[in-house]
């Protein structure tokens, strides 16, 4: 997407641009590579894309997609770009700020399957109160667990899950379990969990003395964030700056790990972590935090709660990871791996290979929209 004059694109061509991509359609754009023998290796057929239907991850791609800065556009003070989100906003300006919401569906005609957008005005959000709201009230009328408007594999999972928090919750501290609406309840419980979530799949192997401390000081840390964002078009915040202060939490639990600029560092980064544990125990932890906060904080808030906007600015990572994915849906999920040298080197193939997991990654920025602050 180039830097000339053109009038915003609207979601059935944000859909197009997008199905390209997804299903290697190259004719379009590049004619001469079609015939290209390596191009049936990346192209889905018709059971493959099925399959993609049925795992219910289309959006979790569509969402890292959506928010990339492929545009050259954008004056952000925080990365260089714009993202096809922010170009669609200039038309549907209630998207800026949450008050909308984007997912998209495969479907199929004419034996061809496309991608269809599923867009929801901030009216048709507001007659079923918000986007959680919405998701559960789908939930309780449709025998499918992909209902509108997340559309996500895991949703009817993470609104299970709330609950069993609210239980545990009022024993320990039922005075703080009070909320005006049901909206600002579960809000609250997933900020309650989501540190003790993050934590956990951070794999420390800590005390539970520790364990709590640590997922307090998270927690305390994260509601800081919420509650100290300006409210402004650009105030986001910057991953790097986040993950610094996570990872001084986390080192105070276990003095073994790197300091985070030794951890972040590339230079020969391969031959550190194949020569010394401490650097592979740390690198391991800092690529499971980085899927962890976006699985567990950034995602729901975002594809739930539909109050966050997160921008990506690393493109060959959506690539490897598209790659990766049309991998795992040619072979059915079964795909030959050599479990003992993944673990010598980085042990996090249950996450690096998981269709449902690879799509969460560390982003560029993010930011708290007016669609969760109306409620405070």
């Amino acid at each position: 997407m180039g830097n000339n004059d053109f009038l915003p694109r609207n979601e059935y061509e944000m859909c197009g641009f997008f199905q390209d991509l997804l299903f290697i359609q190259t004719e379009k754009f590049l004619p001469e590579l079609d015939e290209a023998p390596e191009k049936s290796k990346l192209k889905l057929n018709d059971k493959e894309t099925a399959l993609l239907d049925k795992t219910g991850v289309l959006n979790r791609i569509f969402r890292r997609w959506f928010q990339t800065t492929w545009l050259y556009t954008g004056n952000s003070k925080h990365f260089e770009g714009a993202t096809p989100r922010q170009e669609l906003a200039i038309l549907y300006p209630d998207l800026e700020q949450g008050w909308d919401f984007m997912s998209v569906k495969l479907t199929k005609g004419d034996e061809e399957w496309r991608v269809s957008p599923c867009y929801f005005s901030k009216k048709w959000i507001e007659e079923e109160k918000n986007v959680l709201e919405f998701g559960l009230k789908n939930l309780k009328i449709s025998k499918d667990e992909l209902v509108e408007p997340q559309l996500d594999c895991e949703f009817k999972v993470f609104v299970d899950w709330l609950p069993q928090a609210e239980k545990v919750a009022k024993k320990i501290r039922p005075e703080r379990m009070k909320f005006e609406n049901e909206f600002i309840k579960y809000l609250m419980l997933f900020f309650e969990t989501a540190p003790s979530n993050i934590v956990l799949n951070c794999k420390m192997n800590l005390s539970p003395e520790k364990f709590g401390k640590v997922s307090w000081e998270i927690r305390e840390y994260l509601l800081l964030l919420f509650k100290n964002q300006p409210r402004g078009k650009d105030n986001y915040w910057d991953i790097d700056d986040v993950f610094f202060n996570c990872w001084n939490i986390l080192k105070k639990a276990d003095k073994n790990l790197l300091k985070y600029e030794e951890v972040v560092d590339i230079k020969d980064r391969v031959g550190k972590i194949r020569q010394n544990k401490l650097v592979q125990k740390s690198a391991e932890i800092m690529y499971r935090l980085g899927v962890a906060f976006d699985r567990y904080f950034l995602f729901p808030l975002d594809r739930y709660f539909g109050g966050l906007e997160v921008v990506w600015t690393d493109k060959q990572a959506f690539l490897n990871e598209l790659a990766i994915t049309i991998n795992l849906l040619k072979k059915n999920f079964k795909i030959k791996r050599d479990f003992e040298t993944e673990r010598k080197f980085l042990d996090i193939g249950d996450i690096a290979y998981d269709i449902r997991y690879i799509w969460f990654a560390p982003s560029t920025s993010f930011r708290f929209l007016d669609s969760i602050y109306r409620y405070f």
